[in-house]
């Protein structure tokens, strides 16, 4: 399939979140349900991402602010201005910085303890999750940990799926009434397990309900991804 049809739906995909950064925190569909939220805010913890922490797809702050009780300097990225405006005013905290940032084209300029990233991964077309893979290796310390939240296969069934697309897609509708494209690759846990396995990393999966899981992440051997990495 040609590229530049993959490349247009990622493009579409940036601008539905630039477009909706302004309701994103009070129109559905809206990522986690207070009862889930206070799951995964009590694994997080468990998990304590201590350390200089990145953030990818940081959105509107819902995590960052979770993340920079425990990061000793956390950097948010996204590549929404809207998002990360918002993000701004939501966190207010010394050791955050934003960086604004495709990340399918964004080379990391350092290295970090813990790479965090929610309600991301589904959005990664899975002929990139190979790459995306390696950028996150690129961005680890060598005793780096990966810790992901995001949806299950089950929420399929809410969605309005797109037939004829480079990559899985689903149709958002803003409260405009304009509509756009976003890529949504949903991974059942022994499916992404073995995926993770297969490029070398240990992953350990728990779901939260028949909605949400979260992963934690380790490479299984010394890093391989430093080609990302700015010399």
């Amino acid at each position: 399939m040609p590229r530049d049809e993959l490349d247009s739906l990622l493009a579409e995909q940036i601008a539905y979140y630039r477009a909706r950064a302004g309701e994103y925190d009070r129109t559905s569909p809206f990522p986690f349900d207070p009862e889930s939220r206070a799951q995964l805010v009590a694994a997080l913890d468990a998990f304590a991402p201590r350390g200089a922490v990145l953030e990818l797809a940081c959105g509107t702050g819902q995590w960052t602010v979770e993340l920079a009780r425990h990061a000793t300097r956390l950097t948010a990225v996204d590549a929404s201005p809207e998002m990360l405006a918002l993000n701004r005013r939501r966190v207010a905290a010394d050791n955050v910085r934003y960086l604004q940032a495709d990340l399918f084209t964004w080379t990391p300029p350092e290295r970090y303890d813990v790479v965090f990233f929610s309600a991301w991964l589904t959005h990664v077309p899975p002929q990139r999750f190979d790459a995306f893979w390696s950028l996150v290796d690129a961005c680890l310390g060598e005793q780096g940990r990966v810790f992901v939240i995001d949806e299950l296969p089950g929420e399929a069934a809410h969605e309005r799926v797109i037939a004829g697309t480079p990559a899985p897609a689903v149709e958002r509708e803003l409260q405009s009434g304009a509509r756009y494209r976003t890529v949504k690759a949903f991974y059942a846990p022994p499916t992404l397990r073995a995926r993770l396995a297969a490029l070398g990393w240990r992953a350990e999966i728990r779901t939260i309900g028949w909605r949400f899981f979260y992963a934690t992440a380790r490479r299984a051997s010394p890093s391989r991804g430093r080609s990302f990495m700015a010399e």
